[in-house]
């Protein structure tokens, strides 16, 4: 697949917002090493000897997942940081910016380990030293091998004014994100004994649709789940190229087959083929459906504005009223509340906890899950409210600034309502962090349909059946002007 690539400055990466993203990342990291922030002070003589003395412990199958987990800590780390430093053209520069930029990452890992003495929830020792440096060197390497293209990818996002580029970007965006999870917590194990017992303990399954389920209605769940997780990716995979349902289909397919390799090594994980069925099945209806979108959406949604524009408030507002309930339902189910003023002052003392705190008492795994489900469910909303304010900026000459900040604000205020009310409901936790990961969630997909409305409406975001045709011709049977790049 091909787009246009956007001109690079001279440097040849955006600078400006490598810095603004390296310095964010250089606060998350400092922040989430000390988290959850319980200082206890101790003398400094006594805190150098302890720090003198800090072991390299020896790291069983549940606590590789912390070692991982702090070597992809510091790679983006170095990575953005030697991105400021980077200077085109010279060599000795160059070199001499990955040594100040592994220096400095080194350092910054003995001060974190040192200053985590005077939090004692935290754990001090030689492994972190030796992961976080290795992440250094990883970050550092990977800029030398693919710095400037993957900045010129991510300056792409904000330059794209085509379906087909919009489409691309998404793809690669989702599966980075899905094989990530995927991989998640990282206990990675290629022992034979481990796979063994990871056997034995029922995480392998190659008998299709075989694991148990405590009831109907869960496999019920569980399998319509598998199948949405894939439908994105079908749909923008088709979207992205001049590909037939049957090739998108059949690279989420080994993109499917893929993850379950991976997640064979890791020890946590449940490998089943049941979910390289689930993902065909998402796939096809992914890209059935991009081609749908592509031959219907623009005349349906035409014919549908020119007959009844006064239905288009009331046919939002039910989709609103919709999305909302369900938030309801996935965030306050069981619906068990408590109103006693005992039960609920103790609810609201939590709220004081800092950010972030909740994630740290357990698996990244877990944390992951819980960002990933705050950020995820918020998402169609900040969308379909994205839609209501494009009509509006469609048919009145409002400030977009104001519709914007209108929109980010409804999704706020959903947010905090669901937060509120949780404290009312004992199985649930009402946290400001969860708040704050809503509304991200729900910004996103505002904007991010924003974005690709502008590019989408600049062409046609799926090759038609004749421009697949076309692209698989021989080069002998094509017509003088070629339609499309040839894809298999």
């Amino acid at each position: 697949m091909s787009t246009s690539r956007p001109p690079l400055p001279a440097s040849g990466h955006p600078r400006g917002w490598l810095l603004l993203a390296a310095a964010a990342y250089l606060v998350f990291v400092v922040y989430g090493s000390l988290v959850p922030l319980e200082f206890r002070p101790r003398p400094m003589a006594e805190a150098v000897e302890a720090f003198r003395n800090i072991r390299y412990l020896r790291l069983g199958i549940a606590s590789r997942a912390d070692w991982v987990a702090n070597i992809l800590l510091f790679v983006p780390l170095a990575f953005l940081w030697l991105g400021v430093l980077w200077v085109a053209g010279s060599r000795a520069l160059q070199l001499l910016a990955s040594a100040v930029v592994l220096a400095c990452c080194v350092a910054l890992s003995l001060a974190i380990e040192f200053t985590q003495l005077f939090f004692p929830p935290r754990t001090v020792s030689l492994n972190d030293l030796y992961a976080e440096s290795i992440g250094a060197v990883i970050g550092i390497a990977a800029w030398w091998l693919a710095g400037p293209k993957v900045t010129a990818w991510f300056a792409g996002w904000f330059h794209t004014h085509s379906p087909r580029g919009a489409a691309e970007h998404l793809l690669y965006g989702y599966l980075f994100l899905l094989f990530g999870y995927n991989v998640l917590p990282l206990d990675l194990t290629i022992s034979p004994i481990e796979l063994f017992h990871k056997w034995r303990e029922g995480r392998i399954h190659l008998v299709p649709f075989a694991a148990d389920f405590p009831s109907a209605a869960q496999r019920a769940y569980g399998l319509l789940t598998d199948v949405a997780i894939w439908v994105p990716a079908g749909f923008l995979w088709r979207a992205s190229s001049p590909l037939s349902v049957a090739a998108a289909t059949a690279r989420v397919l080994v993109a499917a087959i893929v993850i379950e390799l991976l997640q064979l090594f890791v020890y946590t994980r449940v490998t089943d083929v049941t979910d390289v069925v689930t993902a065909a099945v998402g796939g096809l209806l992914g890209a059935a459906l991009a081609g749908l979108v592509a031959a219907r959406s623009r005349a349906r949604g035409a014919a549908l504005a020119d007959r009844s524009p006064g239905l288009m408030p009331l046919i939002w507002l039910a989709g609103l009223l919709g999305i909302t309930a369900v938030l309801v339902a996935v965030f306050w189910y069981p619906f068990d509340f408590r109103t006693d003023w005992g039960f609920v002052r103790e609810r609201v003392a939590t709220l004081r906890r800092v950010p972030l705190s909740t994630y740290y008492y357990g698996t990244e795994y877990r944390a992951a899950t819980e960002v990933l489900h705050k950020v995820g469910f918020f998402l169609p909303l900040g969308a379909w409210i994205a839609w209501g304010t494009r009509g509006v900026a469609g048919r009145y000459r409002l400030p977009v600034l104001l519709l914007h900040a209108a929109g980010v604000g409804l999704v706020a205020c959903v947010a905090a309502a669901i937060e509120a009310v949780q404290l009312f409901l004992p199985a649930k936790h009402a946290d400001p962090t969860d708040f704050v990961l809503m509304t991200v969630g729900g910004a996103a997909g505002y904007f991010g349909f924003w974005w690709l409305a502008r590019a989408w409406s600049n062409g046609e975001p799926v090759a038609t059946a004749e421009r697949v045709a076309q692209a698989r011709l021989p080069r002998r049977g094509r017509s003088a002007r070629p339609i499309g790049p040839a894809r298999d």
